[in-house]
C-alpha cells in the first residue's frame, strides 16, 4: 500500500506518523522549502472549547500516543472590550503551543518523530498523485484542492498581521482584545513565548489587504502596546466547512478539510484528530466519515457562534465580558467541566426560535 500526504503542516505529520505506527509507509510533499509557518508564532489550545476532553495534551498522547509538548501551561486569561476587563485564573485553561521553525515548535517535534520522507520545494498535483498511491491525503492547510472536490462553503475570512514582541511578561497570562475599530468581529491577543518574548497578533475579519496595517496600528495604540517588534508577519486566513471529506482515495484532514475553529480560528487538536482517523481509516477500511462526525458537531456549533459574533456590536462586547467577570459565571465556566460551548448553543438556538 503507498500513501501521498501532500503539505508537512502539523496534519500532514500527525497523518504520517499515525500511518507508520500502523505499518504503512508514506511520502510527503511539501511546497515551501521546510516543514511548518515560516514565522513563529504562539498558537492557543483552549481547554474550554474542547470539552468534555479535560485535557488536551493529555488526551492526544493517551489516545493516539502522540507525545508533543506544549511551551507553557495558560493560568490566566486577561479579556478586555472597549469598556470592561475580565480576567480568568485556573489551573488547567489551556496552553501555549509554539508554531515556527524552532527545535520546540510543535511541527519540529513531530517531524523527528516520522521515518517518511519530505519532499520539499514540491507543488503536488493531487491528481496525478491519486493515479500512483493508493490514497492521498491532503493537509495543505487551505480549501483550494478541497473545492475542487466537493462543496466547500466559506465560514470567514480574515486578515491576520503579528509580530514577535519584546518586554516583560508572564509566561502563564494571555490577553484577549474584543474591539470592533480595529479587529471588526475578530479579536487581537498576546501570547507569551517566555518572560521576554511574547506573540501579538490581531486578526481582522472581512479586510482587505491594503486595510490591515492602519487596523493594525490602531489596535496597538489603542492598546498601549508598545513593544518592540523584532519580526513581524501578515497572511490571510480562510475558514470553510467541506461538505464530503473523503472523496474516491483521498482524504480531507485539518483545514483542508474544513475542521478548523471558525469561532476564533485555532484548530490544533481537530487537525491532530482528523489527521489520525484518516490514518485509521485507511489501514482498516473504516467509514472516515462516521469517524470525523464529532468534529464537524463541534464545528458546526461554532459556526452558529461565528454567525453571531459578525452581528455584533463593541457595546455587546461590553456586556458580554461583564457577564464573564461574574463569580458564579467563572465558577461554573472555568471550575467545573461542563461542555460550556454545548450548553450556550442550545441556548442560542432556543433565543432564536423565540425571536
Amino acid at each position: 500500500m503507498r500513501v501521498a500526504i501532500i503539505g508537512a503542516g502539523v496534519a500532514g505529520l500527525c497523518c504520517a506518523y499515525t500511518l507508520e505506527k500502523l505499518g504503512i509507509p508514506c511520502d510527503i510533499y511539501e511546497r515551501k522549502h521546510t516543514i511548518g509557518s515560516l514565522y513563529s508564532y504562539g498558537e492557543l489550545l483552549l481547554q474550554i472549547v474542547h470539552r468534555p476532553c479535560k485535557d488536551p495534551f493529555k488526551f492526544i498522547a493517551k489516545e493516539f500516543g502522540i507525545l508533543v509538548e506544549p511551551l507553557t501551561e495558560v493560568k490566566k486569561i486577561v479579556i478586555k472590550s472597549p469598556k470592561r476587563e475580565a480576567f480568568i485564573e485556573g489551573k488547567k485553561l489551556g496552553y501555549i503551543v509554539k508554531k515556527g521553525q524552532e527545535q520546540e515548535s510543535i511541527e519540529n517535534q513531530l517531524a523527528k518523530r516520522i521515518n517518511a520522507k519530505i519532499n520539499f520545494n514540491v507543488n503536488a498535483d493531487y491528481r496525478e498523485l491519486a493515479k500512483s498511491y493508493d490514497y492521498v491525503v491532503v493537509a495543505t492547510g487551505s480549501s483550494m484542492i478541497a473545492k475542487q472536490l466537493t462543496e466547500v462553503k466559506n465560514v470567514v475570512s480574515s486578515r491576520i498581521k503579528g509580530g514577535i514582541a519584546l518586554g516583560d511578561f508572564e509566561p502563564h497570562t494571555v490577553y484577549l482584545w474584543l474591539n470592533t475599530l480595529y479587529a471588526r468581529s475578530g479579536f487581537g491577543y498576546l501570547v507569551p513565548l517566555s518572560k521576554n518574548k511574547a506573540s501579538i497578533i490581531l486578526v481582522a475579519t472581512y479586510t482587505q489587504k491594503e486595510e490591515i496595517e492602519n487596523m493594525w496600528h490602531t489596535f496597538l495604540y489603542q492598546e498601549k502596546l508598545n513593544y518592540e517588534m523584532i519580526e513581524t508577519f501578515e497572511t490571510q486566513l480562510d475558514i470553510s466547512i467541506t461538505d464530503r471529506h473523503q472523496i474516491d482515495n483521498m482524504y480531507l484532514i485539518g483545514n483542508a478539510g474544513g475542521f478548523l475553529d471558525p469561532f476564533l480560528g485555532f484548530g490544533l487538536l481537530n487537525a491532530v484528530e482528523s489527521a489520525v482517523y484518516a490514518g485509521e481509516s485507511i489501514k482498516h477500511g473504516e467509514d472516515y466519515e462516521k469517524k470525523v462526525k464529532k468534529i464537524t458537531d463541534r464545528v458546526d456549533k461554532l459556526v452558529d457562534f461565528r454567525k453571531m459574533m459578525d452581528r455584533i456590536k463593541n457595546e455587546d462586547y461590553d456586556r458580554i465580558v461583564k457577564v464573564i467577570g461574574n463569580p458564579i459565571v467563572k465558577r461554573v465556566m472555568y471550575k467545573t467541566n461542563l461542555d460550556v460551548i454545548k450548553y450556550l448553543h442550545f441556548l442560542m438556538k432556543i433565543t432564536n426560535r423565540t425571536q
